[in-house]
């Protein structure tokens, strides 16, 4: 009898071996469901740079918008870890590649109110396709293109501005009219330069951070180049009555590699009207859209941390004040 158990219990041993369950196999891109090779598309990616993108500092702007592109993708496929589509991964159509540009959930700068939208197309080889919906912040473009090929963000503001999405060249009229000339077209008669005596600034503060805390310095130059212009190349056009103010070397630094201070939100302009102005996004420097003429102000330096900083001051650096005039 307990021969014939043993036996027994050998042989279901035997079977359950010869038939368990084989490893899952992850299913590569040729598994994937295939997109078609005009897709286009807008989706959620509220994370930073994801896997597979590198972080770029783009800035798409005309009259009335401004974006700020953080990081840029080219892809045979999506999935989850890279921005996969809240469709579900998928894989380009044969022959095809997706481009993907990225507007991350840090981006600050603006567009029209969605009762007043933009027209936004992507042009790829000479084919039109709208946006299905607004490139709100936190959000990111998808395109076929042929593999090796671009696509063209196209937004019609006052006139169509153009961006290549996989160069980054563009923020270019797509037609200049006579009347009146491109974004990289010299700065109008008239428009001068701005002028500061001390475009420096240090200051000595303290912070407290979810591990760490402690004194903080942060210093500031300004620069000595300044465009006053109502077209800048890489910006577009200025809004009506408004004028380009960019000081493109300004630039802004702590003494601990660990912690950053964003220039943008640590320097503001105020008019002589009074009115308070905050810098415009850019790639590099203090942009601002004054009004025309442009007859000075004061910049204020007040360091202040990324909006998306876990770092608070306990003890706030003092602020300094810096006349600007117009030579």
């Amino acid at each position: 009898m307990r021969v014939l158990r043993a036996c027994l219990w050998g042989l279901v041993m035997l079977l359950l071996a010869g038939c368990g369950a084989r490893p899952a196999v992850s299913p590569g891109p040729v598994d994937l469901p295939s997109k078609p090779a005009d897709f286009v598309d807008v989706f959620t990616w509220s994370q930073g740079v994801p896997a597979g993108a590198r972080p770029i500092s783009l800035t798409f702007s005309g009259p009335h918008f401004s974006y700020q592109f953080g990081a840029l993708a080219v892809r045979p496929d999506m999935d989850e870890t890279s921005g996969g589509l809240e469709g579900g991964p998928a894989r380009a159509a044969a022959g095809h590649e997706f481009l993907v540009l990225y507007r991350l959930q840090g981006d600050d700068t603006f567009a029209p109110p969605p009762e007043a939208p933009l027209v936004a197309e992507v042009v790829v080889s000479g084919v039109r396709k709208r946006l299905p919906q607004a490139l709100e912040r936190g959000s990111a473009l998808i395109v076929s293109v042929p593999i090796g090929g671009d696509a063209t963000l196209e937004i019609t503001d006052d006139k169509p501005y153009q961006l290549s999405i996989r160069s980054g060249l563009g923020a270019t009229s797509a037609a200049p009219s006579s009347a009146g000339p491109s974004s990289d077209a010299a700065p109008k008669p008239g428009a001068g330069a701005v002028r500061w005596d001390d475009g420096k600034y240090s200051g000595q503060g303290a912070y407290q951070g979810q591990r760490t805390s402690g004194p903080l310095g942060v210093t500031l130059d300004l620069g000595t180049r300044s465009e006053l212009a109502a077209n800048l190349a890489g910006v577009g056009a200025a809004a009506t009555k408004q004028v380009w103010l960019r000081l493109p070397d300004a630039k802004i630094s702590t003494d601990d590699p660990d912690l950053k201070v964003d220039l943008a939100r640590s320097v503001s302009l105020t008019l002589s009207t009074g009115t308070k102005i905050s810098p415009r996004a850019s790639s590099s420097g203090l942009l601002f859209s004054v009004p025309e003429p442009f007859s000075g102000g004061t910049l204020t330096i007040a360091p202040e941390f990324p909006a998306s900083s876990t770092a608070e001051w306990s003890e706030k650096p003092d602020p300094k004040q810096i006349p600007l005039t117009v030579a």
